[in-house]
Order: C-alpha cells, then sequence, then structure tokens
C-alpha cells in the first residue's frame, strides 16, 4: 500500500515538474526548441504504468496544461488524450524497444499532438502555415532518453 501511495506521488511530482517546464521563462530565440514536457511525460507514465496513468489523467493533465498557457481550453487536453490513447494501444511493444526507437516513437506520438493543436487553432483563430510549429516534437525525441533513463533512476532510488 505504501509502495503504491509513493509511485502516485512520485508521479504527481513528475508531472509538476513537466507543468512547471512547460512554463518556464526561455529566451525568444530558444523558446521554440522547447520539447512538449507535459506530453513526454504522459509517454513515460502510460509505457510505464498504464493502469494508473492513462486517457484520463492525460485529459486532465491537458486542461492543467491549457489553464497554465493560457491556450484555448480543450486543445492541449484533446490532443494528449490522443497521445495517451495511442501510446496505451502500444505500451506492450514500445517497452522494450531500445531508446533509439523509443525516441522515433516519441517524435511520431508528440508531433501527432502538436498537429492536433495547430490544426484546432488554425479553425479557430487565423492560420498559420508552415512546419515549424514540429520543432518541439524533434527536441522532444531528443531529450526523451535522458528524461526516461533519468526518470528510471529516480523511481529505483525512491522503492
Amino acid at each position: 500500500m505504501a509502495a503504491t501511495r509513493a509511485s502516485s506521488v512520485f508521479i504527481f511530482f513528475s508531472f509538476s515538474v513537466a507543468f512547471l517546464f512547460s512554463i518556464l521563462a526561455l529566451p525568444h530565440a530558444v523558446s521554440y526548441l522547447r520539447p512538449e514536457w507535459v506530453a513526454m511525460v504522459v509517454v513515460y507514465w502510460v509505457i510505464k504504468s498504464p493502469a494508473k496513468v492513462g486517457v484520463v489523467v492525460a485529459w486532465s493533465s491537458g486542461l492543467v496544461l491549457d489553464v497554465l498557457e493560457g491556450s484555448l481550453l480543450g486543445v492541449n487536453a484533446l490532443s494528449l488524450a490522443v497521445v495517451a490513447y495511442l501510446v496505451l494501444t502500444m505500451h506492450q511493444r514500445i517497452k522494450l524497444f531500445p531508446l533509439i526507437q523509443q525516441s522515433f516513437t516519441v517524435f511520431l506520438v508528440v508531433g501527432i499532438h502538436l498537429m492536433i493543436g495547430h490544426f484546432i487553432r488554425n479553425v479557430v483563430d487565423d492560420p498559420v502555415s508552415g512546419m515549424a510549429y514540429l520543432i518541439p516534437a524533434l527536441s522532444s525525441a531528443i531529450v526523451w532518453p535522458v528524461m526516461s533513463l533519468f526518470i528510471d533512476k529516480v523511481a529505483i532510488k525512491l522503492r
């Protein structure tokens, strides 16, 4: 029972850190390189603990991210719920992939997350052309092995 509670607290803490990194002020020159921290944490926990983190947790964290970023309410919620569903359907396979292949999967899934958000914002707001909105998917894929190994190490130390 205590191990279950500790792991739930650690999951909550990792989401809190991801929210903090998502709203952290960066210089304008590098702000477009910011990885999608919340999406990566959703992917990580859906792979590692699909019984605790699923579509509902992803949707809820998307709503929190919408409020924190001041964006259109529900955009991140919808796209993170889709991400969680996609990862949930193939989490057993992704778990067996080496980190480089997991990074490619993270690139695809975070890219889908960004595409959904971009599509909704283009429908509601003024259309924006270009593919620069996918740069955070690339930076998320690059950061994925480090983040994944770091959370694994911290989780092992907490046990």
